[in-house]
């Protein structure tokens, strides 16, 4: 094998391989061969025909999977030699295959990315400022009252109740814009907790008061970029919170029923039907909850800071295969979210175009990122054991739904997916090592939402 290398710009380079006549010639005598055991034709014995006369009925160029094979073999010995390690999928090219000869060599070529050399700075003993946690009484409390809620029984107020905070409603509403119909603005017997915030910021204060069989209007701004339907896939109608208003939209309510939802008491015959031995300790374990919960959200964050700061000090040149590779990802996921909220592609409005015009450079400082947790995980020793993927086909399984088999069967059959998630919990290793080496300033719950509302101003004003 004779090949040579090529560099374009940045990463990216391109192979010249020259496969040997004499390997050229074995394999295509091999494949002809086969296909003598398999083909009938009138006038010859079986396995007899020659080779020049099935050449005509099955031209050389016609052989497909022989060439594709071959290049492939050839391409990934010409990585070994060189050393080159490929970032993405290779642009081979095939247009070689409709001039092939079986007495000649066969020359083809490839482009490729290859990863880029980091030079790591220090990341172990990075300094971060961690919050300390305290789970007060009301925060327990308020678990415990959502855990006896599927236990709890409802009751319909007498005629003439006004609703309070805390009422549980089922009512129609109907939204109109600039006296038009308000897309998506539309639901019937619907249901409400007063106060719980899952409407538009406005719309269930404006509910209070209000009787049962009573119709009137609710007024409310509705968010920035209301008409994206991709904001909208994860969130009930009519609206979403935490967003800037842009309209103002007319609902017009009517309430159905105004209910109450009474919940059994909390003694220690109760929770020990739910397999716990008494109230205290049902207690001790809600509040052990809380505080697990918060220490995780702290470490995703915490590793999210980890993740911006390796990407921000370090200076690589991406390769554009990983870029368009996760974009491809981001876009297949944005797809799997919005057949799984029950919206049909067609009907939710995302336009993957403009997705991937407006998601490139996110999708250029994960690749980045990736890059980077990759080296740091070669250089550490790091790898993926069989356990690892075994635990994350069940995380597969149930986020979508499937048997484990099914998952296993889905990644198998797409390379380019089973790379990409092996490469993530790789990614995810060496992060959790430079997490467990980091050194932290401990700062209270009230100083840490100070620390952040402040990085929110500075990164702002960077905008």
């Amino acid at each position: 094998m004779e090949f040579k290398v090529e560099e374009l710009e940045g990463v990216r380079r391109k192979l010249e391989i020259e496969i040997p006549e004499s390997v050229v010639s074995q394999r295509v005598t091999r494949a002809y061969k086969e296909i003598n055991k398999q083909v009938k034709m009138p006038g010859f014995r079986s396995g007899k025909i020659p080779q020049d006369v099935l050449e005509k009925q099955v031209p050389l160029e016609s052989m497909s999977e022989l060439w594709q094979g071959l290049m492939q073999e050839y391409y990934d010995k010409a990585l070994m030699e060189t050393g080159m390690v490929p970032a993405g999928p290779p642009e081979i090219d095939h247009s070689a295959i409709n001039e092939i000869k079986r007495d000649k060599p066969f020359s083809f070529s490839v482009v490729l990315d290859i990863k880029p050399e980091v030079k790591f700075k220090e990341y172990k003993g990075l300094k971060f400022k961690k919050t300390i946690f305290e789970v007060t009484d009301a925060e327990v409390e308020a678990s415990v009252q959502n855990h006896l809620k599927p236990f709890g029984t409802f009751e319909i107020f007498r005629e003439g109740h006004e609703v309070q905070l805390g009422d549980y409603l089922v009512m129609d509403f109907e939204g109109h814009l600039n006296g038009e119909p308000l897309e998506n603005g539309v639901a019937k017997d619907y249901p409400v907790l007063v106060g719980e915030g899952k409407m538009i910021a406005g719309f269930e204060d404006q509910l209070i008061g209000h009787k049962a069989n009573e119709e009137f209007e609710v007024k409310v701004t509705l968010p920035v970029d209301w008409n994206n339907k991709v904001r909208r896939v994860s969130m009930p109608i009519p609206g979403a919170p935490e967003q800037e208003p842009d309209d103002m939209a007319t609902f017009h309510v009517l309430i159905k029923e105004i209910k109450k939802l009474n919940l059994p008491e909390l003694t220690d015959e109760f929770v020990q039907q739910q397999g716990e031995e008494s109230v205290e300790s049902f207690r001790r374990k809600v509040k052990t909850g809380i505080q697990s919960m918060k220490e995780y959200a702290e470490e995703v964050r915490i590793k999210q800071d980890i993740f911006n700061y390796l990407v921000k000090e370090h200076d690589i040149e991406t390769p554009e295969s990983l870029i368009k590779q996760e974009l491809k990802f981001m876009i297949e996921g944005m797809k799997f979210q919005i057949q799984q909220s029950g919206m049909k592609l067609e009907d939710s409005g995302f336009n993957p175009e403009q997705a991937e015009q407006e998601w490139r450079l996110r999708a250029a400082f994960n690749a980045k990122g990736y890059v980077i947790l990759e080296g740091i995980a070669k250089a550490e020793k790091l790898h993926v054991a069989q356990s690892d993927m075994e635990v994350e086909y069940k995380r597969l399984a149930e986020e979508t739904k499937k048997s484990v088999e099914e998952v296993k069967q889905s990644l198998f059959s797409n390379q380019d997916y089973m790379t990409q998630t092996s490469n993530r919990i790789l990614g995810q290793k060496a992060l959790n090592l430079i997490f467990s080496h980091c050194e932290y300033e401990y700062l209270s719950e009230a100083d840490m939402e100070i620390e952040l509302e402040k990085r929110e101003r500075e990164n702002a004003q960077l905008k």
